[in-house]
């Protein structure tokens, strides 16, 4: 787990970072509705190789020196690119590493669309624990302790991340209501109620995460359709 010391050196900045108030109002400190994500700098089109190089560099960096350990240079450095271009396509370190994780979310976790809710939210929910692995805990874990106290890191990681997985789940969920599984009113409780909970055992470690959380939230959230609506 990350330790305390490790949390204080990881100095996770963007471009307009600025620390939060002492005791903020919601989830990271900011309770507005998502923004869009920023528009890259301009400069040459990325090279899709040389992209999926960095946030490759990333994930292996951060599994043998830590989140703390990270720097932009050695990234650079494992990647086989400039650290001019690194800096050109991601202005900062945090921004890399939200990056690394949205696309260990796209190809580690699949979505699923049986036609079947049950069968969806539990397949989706396997996946997501499988593609929770060492490493991939350890940077959750050191971007949430940024975003803590630092409003822009906050905002990256809503706007960056926590939407795609978000927006992953809402879909398996939209399609049951299209199909009259679960009413419509349910789905955004439903979301957060997944996310709360993976968050809160990963942070706090108060309990596993693993197939059996996956098998009963997926129970849990099932349920409802067997009930309908007060």
């Amino acid at each position: 787990m990350l330790l305390l010391a490790d949390i204080a050196n990881l100095h996770f900045r963007t471009t307009r970072s600025q620390t939060l108030p002492s005791i903020p109002n919601g989830p990271f400190g900011y309770d507005a509705e998502v923004n869009e994500q920023p528009a890259r700098r301009p400069g040459r089109p990325r090279s899709e190789r040389a992209r999926a190089a960095v946030l490759e560099a990333t994930l292996a960096l951060a599994g043998e020196v830590g989140p703390a350990g990270l720097s932009m240079e050695a990234i650079a450095r494992r990647a086989g690119v400039s650290k001019e271009t690194l800096y050109r396509w991601w202005p900062s370190k945090t921004e890399v590493i939200l990056d690394a994780m949205v696309e260990r979310g796209q190809l580690g976790i699949p979505l699923p669309d049986s036609g079947s809710l049950p069968d969806d939210v539990h397949a989706f929910l396997r996946s997501t624990i499988d593609a929770l692995d060492g490493t991939t805990a350890l940077l959750l874990r050191a971007v949430a302790a940024a975003a803590a106290t630092d409003q822009a890191v906050a905002h990256d990681v809503r706007d960056r991340f926590l939407i795609t997985r978000r927006a992953a789940l809402e879909t398996l969920l939209d399609r049951a209501v299209a199909r009259g599984e679960i009413p419509d009113e349910y789905t955004t409780q439903l979301v957060d109620f997944v996310y709360g909970s993976l968050w809160y055992r990963l942070i706090f470690d108060v309990g596993p995460l693993d197939h059996r959380w996956a098998d009963k939230t997926a129970a849990a959230i099932t349920s409802i359709t067997r009930r309908p609506p007060d």
